[in-house]
């Protein structure tokens, strides 16, 4: 079972702007970053420097999923 661990809460951007979602890490490896795209979840590995996305889902707990069943971490 992945677990997470919060990075950044949620933030209020201004009148006009609407929110910005809370940034995750997973909690043995934070090279992975969990984070909402658009309408999607995305995990992106942020080692050497890159921001690769390695995995995508509807929501966080589908996102969770498919990073077991493709053994990401």
């Amino acid at each position: 079972m992945i677990k997470l661990k919060k990075l950044s809460a949620t933030q209020w951007n201004g009148n006009g702007f609407g929110t910005s979602t809370a940034e995750w890490c997973v909690k043995d490896a934070e090279n992975i970053l969990v984070y909402k795209l658009g309408f999607c979840w995305v995990a992106a590995d942020i080692s050497h420097g890159m921001n690769r996305i390695v995995c995508r889902g509807e929501t966080r707990a589908d996102l969770l999923e498919i990073m077991e069943a493709k053994e990401i971490v």
